[in-house]
């Protein structure tokens, strides 16, 4: 059984801006963030824990990248 995300037009006004930017990238929003908008708090600490990761400055770039190939390669993430 798979959660459905929400829409464009579903969530609290911060979550309809964050999608109306993000769906401009190419590939749109992505489908997790749309699962996590069902529970906005969890999205708010997903993308929290995102920031702090790609700011944090600790790891060089190129291992982030490496980091985040493998990782997709390893689950056969489409992302």
């Amino acid at each position: 059984m798979r959660i459905k995300g929400i829409t464009n037009n579903e969530g609290p006004l911060w979550l309809r801006i964050l999608f109306r930017i993000m769906g401009r990238r190419p590939g749109g929003v992505p489908a997790p963030l749309r699962v996590y908008g069902r529970k906005p708090q969890i999205l708010r600490s997903f993308l929290g824990l995102v920031k702090s990761v790609r700011s944090s400055g600790e790891l060089p770039e190129r291992l982030k990248r490496l980091a985040m190939y493998w990782t997709a390669r390893q689950v056969e993430c489409a992302f």
